[in-house]
């Protein structure tokens, strides 16, 4: 019993929802054409309204349809009547009306009102519609095309662009202008052309392409710079912009200023600069930056003989544009070392820009001299130390012997 009263509860409510949807709006939009699909001002529009009747068994009856177009706009036909739309029907009509020669372009607002008959009852509906005007003289800025996002200072960089008329009217004088953003005297750059390139006048459908030349000063710095190309004629609306950014690299220029070496003695004078069998010495290389870049993690190693003993290499890390940086080693040269010219192969790594690896080589020669023979009086003046020695010694003890017999 109390599931026959659920199931007739549940088609009561299916009921009373479908009989709902029947008695209220039966109507839909189910699309909208406007003919031509690019309007200009002045141009004569046809918009194709399509309705649907979304009920499940009622007609919708006495249908009127009525466009309420904007002031922008001058109607010709904005009303129609249809007959009946019976369910699941669809049926298209067309309203006609003309937009104003005066019209500004952009995109309007159309209100679409409907009234008709469902099971006795009078249904008034509003649907929204827009309408796109575009501009009678209109331009395009295209396929820009920069040959080097990433150059170097010194480089040539060329920009091309396209210009198109995708108005309804000739576009006349047209132009494009290069620009830099920041700097009205492309501060950094040369310019190789004009920055404006007068098109004349440019033909529906037609095309125009501009080419620009620039040119990376030797003086300019490594940095982001922003330009801009502004297409533009003389009617039409506002000019068509287009910005690209080039990425400026300077290049580490790394050179070996001076090498030096110094002899860690103190016997000799500081200024001595003989080096000799087992002597102690600093060697310095003196590195100079001259680039516009950073040349980073930079190492100096050297490679000699086994006559000098101790690290050979050294690591800088970064060396800042038109800086320096140097590097020192402390060697021992051997007690065996052979007499004459030693050559010292100077190697200096570093990464530049791009990351890569870059390497300067060069050559230093030192002499070593042999060391200096003992004196052969070294063993008497040895001699003679002992023997005061021994004499103080003894002097000591006979003078505690004599204390003690006292």
């Amino acid at each position: 019993m109390k599931l026959k009263i659920a199931t007739m509860l549940l088609f009561i409510m299916l009921l009373a929802e479908t009989f709902a949807v029947d008695i209220y709006y039966l109507l839909g939009l189910d699309s909208a054409t406007q003919k031509p699909a690019i309007a200009y001002p002045g141009d004569s529009i046809n918009l194709a309204i399509t309705l649907i009747n979304n009920g499940q068994s009622n007609e919708a009856k006495n249908i009127h349809m009525e466009l309420a177009l904007p002031e922008n706009f001058s109607p010709t036909r904005i009303e129609e009547n249809i007959d009946v739309i019976k369910p699941r029907e669809k049926k298209t009509v067309v309203f006609q009306f003309d937009s104003l020669k005066s019209s500004k372009a952009g995109t309007y607002n159309i209100s679409l009102k409907l009234e008709y008959d469902n099971a006795g009852t009078r249904v008034s509906d509003t649907k929204y519609l827009s309408v796109v005007i575009s501009e009678l003289n209109r331009i395009s800025l295209s396929n820009l095309s920069v040959s080097n996002y990433f150059p170097h200072i010194g480089e040539q960089i060329i920009v091309s662009a396209d210009v198109e008329n995708i108005g309804a009217l000739e576009a006349r004088n047209a132009s494009v202008e290069l620009s830099m953003i920041g700097s009205n005297t492309f501060s950094g750059f040369i310019v190789l052309s004009d920055t404006l390139k007068e098109l004349g006048n440019i033909k529906v459908g037609e095309s125009k392409k501009v080419v620009f030349e620039l040119k990376a000063s030797d003086a300019a710095s490594p940095g982001l710079y922003t330009f801009s190309l502004k297409a533009n004629c003389t009617d039409c609306a506002s000019p068509k912009e287009q910005k690209f950014s080039l990425h400026l690299y300077g290049k580490p220029e790394v050179i070996i200023s001076g090498i030096d070496y110094s002899i860690r003695s103190s016997i000799r004078s500081r200024d001595d600069k003989k080096i000799t069998q087992g002597d102690s010495i600093s060697l310095s290389v003196q590195l100079d930056n001259l680039g516009k870049e950073s040349a980073k993690r930079t190492v100096v190693s050297i490679e000699t003989d086994d006559s000098f003993i101790g690290a050979k290499s050294d690591y800088i890390g970064k060396i800042d544009a038109e800086d320096s940086g140097s590097a020192i080693f402390d060697l021992m040269v051997s007690e065996k070392a052979e007499v004459g010219y030693h050559n010292f192969k100077i190697k200096i790594t570093y990464l530049d820009e791009l990351k890569q690896e870059q390497t300067i080589e060069d050559t230093y020669r030192v002499y070593v001299f042999k060391a200096p023979e003992p004196s052969p009086y070294l063993h008497y003046v040895f001699i003679i130390a002992i023997l005061v020695l021994i004499y103080i010694i003894l002097k000591l003890i006979i003078r505690q012997i004599a204390i003690r017999k006292l």
